[in-house]
């Protein structure tokens, strides 16, 4: 996927079908994969020379051969294993642009060239279509492996959903598959064989949507539905841990509870089109030292202790999958956290490989300690003493830990990662997730979302843009832009401030950045708590004392303090974030008191009208492409009043107006761009009102006093 390519209603593969010469043999004769490999690269521009340098030369250059259409090529005979490799286009060493791969040899991270065992059979797209009526079909050819040991019929399976479907046709050495009047929803189709030795050909795994529209990741309000304390549905499972204070102990919330919230179209009311779930990796069973000499249960999933293996007190994989199924029939994506910076020392992998260099042993140090900078060490530091920090310029490493991300993907049917600490992994890491997802996303147009967790002060876009890019990550979430939303929404500062920040997030992320925007997460004191001025200097100590933030608030303030940032928020280019319980104001001071468990009956007058009012915004975004796809300009921007425009460049447009002030505000307002051309009827989604916007004159906007508005085209 890395950026996206648009939307698309009907996707086909044609794939090249890779034909050699074959000795007779009794009938039916199979086709033989190529053992050569043959190096294309497409580098931009118009070089004059394009060279590869191999570590199968010992890194000589060989020049390539132009093509006449953009594209160099060699052809090489190799051993299967890997090979590191970097092009040299007119004399610049640089890594090949199209390849996602990177392996380090020599303390230098180069292109990753795979060369496959080729007596192992092939199985090969020939073709792919899918409609948005439902429409199936599919073709796959299987390729024999350069020994000629021909197909185990019996091994040669196809299936839909998990149910066998479709036929491998031993007279046409293909598999074939077609299917009409397919569920909304997603779908998946899987394709094995094995050569007549027992030989594995790898699965092609073809997963892909049926929907009326396109889905956009640039419209998606992503919902983090934390896992343990969002909602307890199945009460069998709960088992927190002895002699473990509460906050930090497991509190009965699993995949059943968010099943029942899809059901009952709590995120669809919310205008939710992604739901993010904490990692579902089964943590160590007993109690651990954390800040403040508080001992804590893993209840928040990020001590992963083994491998493929679900936490129980969330559920089943089974469970899990159900909780996908519920969201993809009503069209939500689903993407679950990645832990990919560390394991638990009780992990398999520590035992089995820290002497193979797997992790940062020898001279590493644990973050944040006198002389390990949380920064300057940040690729070797242990995040604490009891999680080892994985190295990923190790090969081994680096494809086990994608091949575990593919695992959980494919068996989980899951539509994307948000990868944990992403600035404490070498690039290497969220490279081989990217290529592992885009092998499949080639098939069949599918989108992966990969969205990077960098935490970071307001000067961070440059570190966040590292990470961003067509073979690394979509986007990371902007912690540059959430000071200043605090600051501003929550603590009354000037709208200057947002305005300023906001510009910068717009002008400071690679172009196609899909970053997301966000009030709180679970790293940060509730923006219901900052906005009723409950949060003290150290808030997770606070977390732990007498003193931690009421369960409800008595005053209409930071309520409407949150309807102002709310409105803001599901305005911009996203995907951006709603942090559980923040639509109804729950508060909380620093972790683990803003991780408290969601209040889902009695909720207060001011509670319900908070939420009301996040549905509406929260609708409207999913309904109006103006609000995601469309350019954004500024307005008028006052300390106390913020006006901007979005517009989708077909007239459509989008008018936010956030009045802090305690008079009503009558605006003569001139809108700008394609809105500009004609006047048009706007309609407040919040309020009803209507106003007469565009054309050659500029409209009257009145915003009453302390009021948040978002008028959409009628």
């Amino acid at each position: 996927m890395r950026y996206k390519r648009g939307p698309v209603t009907q996707f086909r593969i044609v794939a090249l079908l890779l034909l050699a010469s074959c000795t007779p043999r009794p009938e039916p004769e199979y086709p033989v994969r190529r053992c050569a490999t043959d190096l294309q690269v497409s580098p931009a521009g118009s070089p004059r020379a394009v060279a590869v340098s191999g570590e199968w030369s010992s890194f000589a250059l060989e020049p390539m051969q132009a093509q006449g259409d953009g594209r160099w090529s060699l052809e090489l005979s190799l051993e299967p294993r890997d090979y590191a490799y970097e092009l040299v286009v007119d004399g610049v060493h640089l890594l090949d642009p199209a390849n996602a791969f990177t392996r380090w040899v020599g303390g230098q991270e180069r292109s990753r060239l795979r060369v496959p065992d080729c007596r192992y059979p092939l199985l090969e797209l020939a073709s792919f279509v899918a409609t948005p009526d439902g429409l199936l079909e599919v073709e796959a050819r299987y390729l024999d492996g350069s020994e000629r040991a021909g197909p185990d019929l019996a091994s040669a399976v196809m299936s839909l959903d998990g149910e066998p479907k479709g036929a491998f046709e031993a007279g046409r050495r293909r598999f074939s598959l077609s299917a009409t009047g397919l569920e909304r929803g997603k779908h998946a189709v899987r394709i094995g064989a094995k050569d007549a030795l027992g030989r594995p050909a790898e699965e092609l795994y073809l997963p892909f949507w049926v929907e009326a529209e396109p889905f956009d990741w640039r419209g998606a309000i992503l919902y983090f539905a934390f896992t343990d304390r969002f909602r307890n549905g199945d009460p069998s499972n709960d088992a927190p841990v002895a002699l473990v204070d509460a906050q930090a102990n497991y509190r009965g919330g699993d995949f059943a509870g968010i099943l029942q919230a899809i059901e009952e179209g709590y995120f669809e009311k919310l205008g939710v089109r992604a739901i993010w779930i904490s990692p579902p990796d089964v943590n160590p069973e007993g109690a651990f030292p954390g800040k403040h000499g508080k001992r804590y249960a893993g209840y928040h999933g990020y001590w992963p202790s083994a491998p493929r293996k679900v936490q129980r007190r969330f559920g089943t994989l089974e469970d899990l999958r159900a909780l996908t199924r519920a969201a993809h029939r009503r069209g939500i994506r689903v993407i679950s956290d990645l832990v990919l910076n560390h394991v638990h020392e009780e992990h398999p992998y520590f035992a089995e490989h820290k002497g193979e260099g797997w992790f940062n042993l020898a001279g590493s140090c644990v973050c944040g300690a006198p002389g390990c900078d949380w920064d300057a060490r940040r690729l070797d530091c242990w995040f604490t003493g009891y999680l080892p920090d994985l190295n990923w310029r190790v090969s081994a490493a680096a494809d086990q830990l994608a091949e575990d991300a593919l695992w959980w993907a494919t068996e989980a049917d899951l539509d994307g990662f948000r990868l944990d600490a992403i600035k404490h992994l070498d690039h290497t890491g969220g490279r081989a997730i990217a290529g592992t997802l885009n092998s499949i996303s080639r098939r069949t147009g599918i989108d992966y979302y990969l969205v990077g967790e960098t935490f970071t002060g307001t000067e961070g876009r440059p570190l966040l843009s590292e990470y961003i890019g067509p073979n690394e990550l979509d986007g990371q979430f902007d912690f540059p832009l959430y000071w200043p939303v605090v600051d501003v929404f929550a603590k009354g500062q000037s709208f200057k401030l947002l305005d300023e920040a906001v510009r910068a997030s717009e002008a400071g992320y690679p172009a196609g950045a899909l970053s997301s925007a966000f009030l709180g997460n679970h790293d940060v004191a509730r923006f219901h708590s900052y906005a009723a001025g409950q949060v003290e200097a150290d808030a997770e100590l606070q977390a732990w004392g007498s003193n931690r933030p009421p369960d409800s608030t008595n005053d209409d303030e930071p309520y409407l303090r949150a309807k102002y940032a709310f409105t803001f928020l599901l305005s911009l280019q996203g995907p951006p974030l709603v942090y559980y319980g923040d639509e109804i104001g729950l508060p909380g001071a620093g972790d683990p008191d803003n991780r408290r468990m969601m209040k889902w009956s009695g909720l207060t007058a001011r509670e319900a009208d908070l939420l009301s009012h996040v549905r509406k915004v929260g609708s409207a975004r999913a309904r109006s492409p103006a609000l995601f796809a469309g350019a954004r300009q500024t307005l008028l921007v006052e300390d106390d009043l913020y006006v901007f425009q979005r517009d989708d460049l077909r007239g459509e447009g989008a008018v936010v107006a956030l009045n802090r002030s305690a008079q009503e505000r009558s605006l003569s307002l001139a809108l700008a761009g394609e809105p500009a051309k004609a006047a048009r009827t706007y309609r407040d989604v919040v309020s009803g009102r209507f106003a007469l916007l565009g054309g050659a004159s500029p409209g009257t906007l009145t915003l009453p006093a302390r009021s948040a508005s978002l008028y959409l085209t009628e």
